[in-house]
């Protein structure tokens, strides 16, 4: 059980570390949104998958891990959580303590990251409306009669040929 705990201990304590780097690069995307900077974002967003892809296997190691404690605790492995399991170390204070720094310390981390996400999802979510709204201007404007188009005589628009829009109602 001993090396299970360390093996527990030292796979969320290099998760932890990993998610801590994706923090500043979550912050970079946000500025990369804000500043429509597309290259930026490119980037930035290749460096999120690859720190995302070394928390993938941590976290699959991590799960293995609580397994085997589960099974030695006579826990059930899909519902055994840390808190319970640094309940069972009881005996052995030092384990104990050191899972519970290491819950807290990933639990904050893990707090300001969704944060960060909600906030890029915020953005992302209002400059796609924004390009929607800009489509749809475009297309109201190629749409448009012309009518500020006047001849001399203002009776007669000059060089308006008939606008069809997306779909042509005559096919």
């Amino acid at each position: 059980m001993a090396s299970l705990m360390e093996e527990l201990i030292t796979t969320l304590d290099a998760e932890e570390v990993l998610y801590r780097q994706l923090i500043p690069i979550e912050e970079n995307k946000t500025r990369a949104i804000i500043a429509n900077d597309l290259d930026s974002l490119r980037a930035i967003t290749a460096q999120e998958h690859d720190l995302v892809d070394q928390t993938s296997a941590l976290e699959h190691k991590r799960e293995q891990v609580a397994v085997d404690i589960a099974t030695v605790l006579g826990k059930d492995p899909k519902t055994i959580t840390l808190e319970q399991i640094a309940e069972a170390l009881k005996n052995q204070p030092e384990d104990q303590k050191k899972l519970q720094l290491i819950h807290d310390r990933l639990k904050k981390t893990v707090g300001r990251l969704q944060e960060l996400n909600e906030q890029n999802g915020v953005l992302l979510k209002e400059a796609m409306e924004m390009v929607e709204f800009n489509m749809n201007v475009i297309r109201s404007t190629r749409m448009s009669s012309g009518s500020s188009n006047y001849s001399s005589s203002a009776a007669e628009v000059e060089g308006m040929a008939p606008q069809h829009g997306v779909f042509d109602a005559k096919q």
